[in-house]
């Protein structure tokens, strides 16, 4: 599970996970305890409960994915007992529900239709021919499967330099509204994956910031980030200040050269099998078929059966990992949480990164805490091998450094011409929230450079 935390270097250069983990641990305890000491105005959003079954026998469905359709990060998974409890931006509710389980037919619920706070969602089961399918035999053992995903990293993960390009997008949510907008396109020039990554360059090629709607505690800001400087002096580990180098470091199969990463044979050991202290229960939860290969769900974590919100998706064919989702709980109510969601697609035979969302606490506030959110997200579109400009040393983002956001004046022709943009447009419900006090249009270029 420490993958998630990974978001620091060590000073020799090397990454030391138990360390990070501890740095994480002294920053968010001191400020939870500070949290409870002030009193707390919590801001409560939409909510909806209820229960996902199979139509046919009424037997409840566990480890269902339901989201928000138009704003996929807006995610929950049900329990053991088919049972979920959701909460969503009021700014939402015109949107909708989408309820999904491998084999099973997807259900769309309009929020909008839904007149009760608690619900059941029927789901119909889909029938899937098998015929020259590859179907993974039940014989296969977790450790058997294990072992073949290390074996084909090299075969199935970039080993050469290539670039991604794509957009960035952080959303910031107090769980009530929507309260800031950051916006990029993005070239990330990766040399492979058995190399350090820390030897990748990303580069801005445009950016526009709106304004920043949330409640800012200037001076509980002050204390956290003194918080992070004392973790800092105590750890020996320094943590990335700037959100784009961080979030793509987060890509789990990218640091497995490092001997304690979560994609080694220790690693993925700890993770999926445990120890006998601390054993790490797992289920195929579902399954679903691309292409005539046959991708498995898996679910694993602490719990007996696990609760679905941690899993990979492995194609039985070339057992490559095409999706993990990791979530790691910071209370034990279990509403406060960092999570993380990889995706990966296939390209000249290689699979490179579609998709990288983490979902983190934003702690500016006494006053909001743990429901006051960032979801950054990186989407790429484009893959390029072979003979490509490489990015200048000067061009590329420093880790140490925060994220300029007044990097340029604001040009809506260049936005407006932007096919990224095109094909991942912001939802207008989002929007709308934004805009509350004025245009997006004001507020990019107010906070472009003038």
């Amino acid at each position: 599970m420490d993958v998630l935390l990974r978001n620091a270097e060590k000073r020799e250069g090397r990454i030391n996970q138990n360390s990070i983990l501890y740095f994480n641990e002294i920053v968010i305890s001191l400020v939870f305890f500070f949290l409870c000491v002030i009193p707390c105005q919590r801001v409560f959003s939409q909510s909806l409960s209820g229960t996902v079954i199979d139509k046919e026998n009424s037997e409840p469905l566990a480890n269902c994915y339901l989201f928000i359709k138009n704003y996929p990060e807006f995610s929950w998974i049900s329990d053991s007992a088919g049972k979920f409890s959701i909460k969503y931006p009021e700014s939402l509710k015109s949107d909708t529900l989408v309820v999904s389980f491998l084999g099973y037919k997807s259900k769309e619920v309009p929020l909008l239709s839904i007149n009760s706070s608690v619900l059941e969602i029927e789901l119909n089961r889909l029938m899937i021919s098998l015929d020259e399918v590859l179907v993974m035999p039940e014989t296969v053992g977790l450790e058997n499967l294990i072992h073949n995903i290390l074996e084909n990293i090299e075969i199935n993960y970039p080993n050469q330099r290539h670039q991604l390009t794509g957009g960035y997008r952080k959303i910031s949510t107090d769980y009530n509204e929507f309260t800031g907008l950051i916006e990029a396109t993005v070239t990330i020039e990766d040399v492979g994956y058995s190399k350090d990554i820390s030897n990748s360059k990303i580069q801005i090629n445009s950016i526009r910031s709106g304004d920043e709607l949330a409640e800012v505690d200037l001076v509980f800001l002050d204390y956290y980030n003194r918080l992070k400087a004392k973790a800092v002096d105590e750890t020996g580990v320094r943590h990335i200040s700037n959100v784009l180098v961080d979030l793509y470091r987060n890509n789990p199969l990218r640091g497995a050269y490092y001997e304690d990463a979560l994609f080694t044979e220790n690693g993925l050991q700890m993770t999926f099998i445990g120890i006998p202290e601390m054993p790490v229960y797992h289920e195929i939860v579902g399954y679903e078929v691309i292409e005539k290969d046959t991708v498995y769900q898996i679910a694993f974590g602490s719990t007996d059966p696990p609760l679905g919100s941690t899993y990979i998706k492995v194609n039985s064919r070339d057992f490559a990992v095409l999706e993990i989702q990791q979530k790691i709980f910071t209370n034990a109510d279990r509403t406060d949480y960092i999570e993380m969601i990889v995706k990966y697609r296939k390209f000249e035979g290689r699979y490179y990164p579609e998709k990288i969302v983490q979902k983190k606490m934003r702690f500016i506030s006494r006053d909001i805490g743990g429901h006051s959110m960032d979801i950054h997200t990186y989407w790429f579109d484009e893959v390029k091998t072979g003979k490509f400009k490489k990015i200048r040393f000067k061009d590329a983002e420093k880790a140490g450094e925060n994220v300029r956001s007044q990097h340029e004046e604001y040009n809506p022709d260049l936005w407006n011409q932007s096919e990224i943009l095109k094909n991942h447009p912001l939802d207008s419900a989002i929007i709308k929230s934004l805009e509350r006090y004025r245009s997006l249009q004001e507020q990019f270029k107010s906070n472009g450079k003038n």
